[in-house]
């Protein structure tokens, strides 16, 4: 239900900005995007594309409103003299809805630079860890659900909400962006845990 709701959102806000006679563009970018806690953290390469609309409030302030399917990955490896061996891969499917307002400063020969700032809001589609590990050749495998998994040790939240601030760089219809987001909700079911979502994120934007 949450996601239909949250899918509901994002086809109205790109609707209203259509609408609105916004100017449409496309972008994709990268994220090291770090879950943390107060023991751990762990950081997926994500890589997002999405389309966004900037409709204009005032003067040379306007409202960027988008949505974007995130894909996020992190692996890794170890052994133990020969005797054990393991390793992990992490995936995570998001979709995201920034709110942005942003300011743009005119520097001439086409070329504007943008302040943005605001939320914004997450809904992870699914999100697993696959285990494979060998011992003195025996082996196996495991998956781990991240998601309001209650049997496991990962129970979260696939709804997050974030504030989101950088700059930008126009050039005639590209843009170049980067900038960081910061997790303002605790995305952990467990009551004797707190996990947060953010990191620094950049990219490339062509306006249609």
């Amino acid at each position: 239900m949450k996601r239909l709701i949250f899918i509901a959102i994002l086809s109205a806000g790109i609707l209203f900005a259509g609408k609105a006679n916004a100017q449409t563009g496309i972008h994709l970018g990268y994220s090291p995007e770090v879950w943390a806690n107060e023991s751990n953290s762990q950081t997926l390469s994500s890589f997002f594309v999405g389309v966004d609309h900037n409709l204009t409030l005032t003067g040379d302030l306007k409202l960027n409103v988008g949505g974007q399917l995130r894909y996020g990955t992190e692996s890794g490896s170890s052994s133990l003299w020969g005797i054990a061996s393991g390793k992990h891969t992490s995936t995570v499917i998001g979709l995201d809805v920034p709110v942005l307002f942003n300011y743009g400063i005119h520097l001439g020969n086409d070329l504007t630079l943008g302040i943005f700032a605001g939320p914004k809001f997450t809904y992870n589609i699914s999100g697993k860890t696959h285990y494979e590990g060998n011992v003195l050749g025996l082996g196996g495998s495991s998956d781990q659900e991240w998601f309001n998994d209650k049997s496991g040790s990962l129970n979260l939240k696939p709804f997050n909400a974030a504030v989101m601030g950088g700059v930008s760089l126009d050039f005639r219809q590209f843009r170049l962006f980067g900038g960081y987001s910061y997790g303002l909700t605790d995305v952990d079911n467990n009551d004797n845990n707190s996990t947060k979502v953010g990191g620094p994120f950049f990219g490339l934007g062509f306006m249609l």
